[in-house]
């Protein structure tokens, strides 16, 4: 007699991984398209004004992706969180520089146990703050789950960019600086130190789970990025350009003109900083790792099982099963009963359908033999 579920199955686990490299010019990152105010442009301004979404094609194509978004963020009491008087109002968007902070430093390195958001440290220790290691000012790229996938592959991450003027002219080589977790340690829970390639100093933390590098900008702790750290706040027409200002100066702003990276974190708005950054970009390149988990089930129908149809045709008006007769001149003949096999269905333990594997074409089964079909599924 046939039954409905078999429990003749053996059941087989693997796992394997897909890594795809995706390498993004700064190009594409900062002058193939329009600015962000244009619809045209393939950056897009987040509404509240808190980070940069940057897209592989103008954002308003059918066709575009996301790639990564841009923030910046500021340390609650550290060197930029208010300006050389120690006022925190003339600081432009303290709060929401702070807040990104603290929601980054929450969702990549966790509480301690009182209670209170870990700290950014270039060192890898994130329970207490050290003057000359702690990420004051770091930037945050985080990627899209089109790029980051499962996870972002050790040793993969490098981004290369300008330390020197704003890109209002062609990139000089010299002023480049690459960072990368090559050659990195394990920190905890996914997390990787990330290194300056030339000479080998630690410059920010990569969350490769999440997919999201934190960088500290600041000479502090990269020798030779942005030098003037003291976090002024320029009045129009007051500020000379130095050769490592950050933020283009702005004639839209008339109390406020942002130039080298302490007077930039403290005037700049996170848009202005994240465009800043943006146009610095030279290359970034990450390589992303997929899981593919495949469950290979090998299904044994017995000679005597799945031998009939629920298709109704299957049985005539009398129903009587129209496989079982043939005629044969005047004499009738029953025939062993049979059915054509064309799916497999996988059951949960109560019973209930979960999937349906399709067969190419129906395969014969009767009570003459047993049949082996084997599914595969992969995830």
């Amino acid at each position: 007699m046939a039954t409905k579920f078999s429990t003749k199955i053996e059941k087989t686990n693997t796992k394997d991984f897909v890594f795809e490299t995706l390498a993004i010019t700064g190009s594409v990152v900062s002058g193939t398209y329009p600015g962000p105010s244009e619809q045209a442009s393939n950056v897009k301004n987040a509404t509240s004004g808190l980070y940069q979404t940057v897209f592989d094609y103008p954002h308003l194509s059918q066709s575009a992706n996301q790639l990564f978004d841009v923030t910046f963020g500021i340390r609650d009491g550290g060197q930029f969180s208010t300006d050389e008087s120690g006022s925190v109002a003339l600081i432009s968007g303290s709060q929401d520089k702070i807040n990104i902070y603290n929601q980054m430093a929450a969702v990549m390195l966790g509480y301690d146990q009182t209670g209170s958001v870990r700290v950014f440290d270039v060192s890898g220790n994130f329970n207490s703050v050290n003057s000359s290691t702690v990420m004051d000012a770091p930037v945050f790229i985080n990627f899209s789950r089109l790029v980051g996938k499962d996870e972002l592959k050790k040793g993969s991450f490098s981004l290369s960019f300008d330390t020197s003027l704003h890109r209002v002219i062609s990139m000089r080589t010299q002023d480049l600086v690459t960072v990368t977790d090559s050659g990195s340690v394990d920190l905890e829970n996914g997390l990787r130190i990330l290194k300056a390639r030339s000479g080998g100093l630690n410059v920010g933390i990569l969350d490769r789970f999440r997919g999201i590098a934190a960088i500290q900008l600041s000479s502090s702790v990269v020798q030779g990025f942005y030098t003037d750290l003291t976090p002024h706040v320029v009045k129009a027409g007051t500020g000379s350009v130095g050769h490592n200002y950050f933020v283009s100066a702005s004639t839209a702003d008339s109390d406020r003109r942002a130039y080298q990276f302490g007077e930039s974190v403290a005037s700049g708005t996170i848009l202005e900083l994240a465009d800043a950054f943006r146009h610095r970009i030279f290359n970034l390149s990450v390589e992303n790792t997929t899981q593919l988990n495949t469950v290979q089930y090998v299904v044994n129908a017995g000679a005597g099982d799945f031998n009939y149809s629920s298709n109704p045709s299957y049985v005539d008006a009398s129903s009587q099963i129209r496989v079982k007769k043939t005629q044969s001149g005047s004499l009738q003949k029953n025939l062993p009963a049979y059915a054509y096999v064309t799916g497999i269905g996988l059951y949960s333990p109560d019973g209930e359908l979960l999937a349906v594997a399709k067969l190419s074409k129906p395969i014969k089964k009767s009570e003459s033999a047993p049949l082996l079909l084997g599914v595969k599924l992969t995830y």
